[in-house]
């Protein structure tokens, strides 16, 4: 397994605006197809989500080597969009900080 790169990416999505969209796939009067992507529809670097924890929590030490040339890989989330409606809520630094309040208040991993 190779190392991860800072320019490394993949579509990332929060674990509420997951939670949100499996939801709406459930409750929508009708769907047109047997399969959705669920994810952002956008690719977020290792880099992105490093700044983001490091401006959540000024003392993370997160560090990453340069590098990558991995293509990013992102999810076609237009039948999930066409068929319920669905934008992720959260972008990485809304997601940071979330995850990072929830565990400050004493939630476990």
């Amino acid at each position: 397994m190779r190392p991860a790169f800072a320019e490394d990416g993949i579509d990332l999505n929060y674990v509420r605006d997951t939670g949100r969209a499996l939801a709406l796939l459930q409750l929508a009067d009708k769907l047109n197809h047997r399969t959705y992507n669920v994810g952002s529809g956008r690719a977020t670097t290792n880099a992105q989500l490093a700044e983001a924890i490091k401006k959540a929590a000024p003392d993370a030490q997160v560090g990453l080597p340069t590098g990558g040339d991995t293509p990013p890989m992102v999810l076609d989330i237009s039948r999930l969009q066409e068929d319920t409606g669905y934008q992720a809520e959260y972008d990485t630094e809304r997601a940071a900080d979330d995850y990072i309040a929830w565990l400050r208040a004493g939630n476990k991993i």
